[in-house]
């Protein structure tokens, strides 16, 4: 466990060896957040970071370790009772529901609560965080640009009420503008106390809102400690930011 963190981490990945078939993903893995962290896992393509966070969501079972969150071992948990835990996540390429509306797809994120008053206050509450879904609400979510379909894939995991968010490359093939927006959004959900785990390829700005960081390489943590001391990283520096300097967080 990492021994940075005040108190129990909400989320633990403890000694996590991952397999697919007779090929290993995961290394002995361990990496934890504390309540009311960004934390952000760097690593490079098959680095094993998609896998991490299937791992945590209960679509990859480990052979090895475990997996604890908000004071349960959920190692194996079904993915519906790990959402139910109070786990949200926002996949790689967003994975929206083309043909739903965007009123559809955001309410498909509280498919598990029985609130029905609270969602609908839920629903006016992230559709003031994101003006430009109310714009869209009847529209079809295959027609929005793809920094919109991030914002509906990050309301859509807000729906569910969630202590801590899984995001999985969260600014990929966003334009420059949607960019900054996106990460402005994640910080200011993470003020309004959820935590965040986030998977990124580019450290620099992952680094530049995380509180902390983990570097992955070949399934193993190469590298971890506070965002700002990682952006001075000489390894970090060569392996992610072609070797020029990057300023503090």
């Amino acid at each position: 466990m990492t021994q940075t963190i005040a108190g129990e981490p909400l989320l633990d990945i403890d000694a996590i060896d991952t397999y697919y078939g007779a090929m290993q993903v995961h290394f002995g893995l361990r990496l934890a957040v504390g309540v009311g962290e960004i934390v952000c896992l760097l690593g490079g393509n098959a680095s094993g970071k998609s896998t991490t966070m299937k791992v945590i969501l209960g679509l990859v079972r480990p052979r090895a370790g475990r997996v604890r969150f908000a004071g349960a071992d959920i190692t194996g948990w079904e993915t519906p009772r790990v959402i139910a835990r109070g786990l949200g996540s926002v996949p790689e390429a967003r994975r929206i529901f083309p043909a739903m509306t965007v009123r559809e797809n955001l309410l498909m994120g509280a498919y598990l609560r029985q609130d029905r008053a609270a969602v609908s206050e839920d629903l006016e509450r992230i559709l003031d965080l994101f003006p430009r879904l109310r714009e869209r609400l009847s529209q079809r979510g295959g027609v929005l640009s793809g920094g919109e379909q991030q914002m509906l894939a990050i309301g859509r995991a807000l729906m569910g009420r969630p202590r801590l968010i899984c995001m999985d490359e969260p600014t990929m093939g966003l334009s420059p503008l949607y960019v900054d927006r996106v990460l402005e959004l994640i910080q200011t959900i993470n003020r309004q106390g959820v935590t965040i785990f986030m998977v990124e390829q580019n450290a620099n700005l992952a680094l530049q809102i995380a509180h902390r960081g983990y570097v992955l390489q070949n399934g193993r943590i190469v590298l971890e400690g506070a965002a700002a001391a990682l952006l001075r990283s000489a390894e970090v520096q060569d392996a992610y930011l072609g070797g020029s300097a990057a300023p503090a967080a």
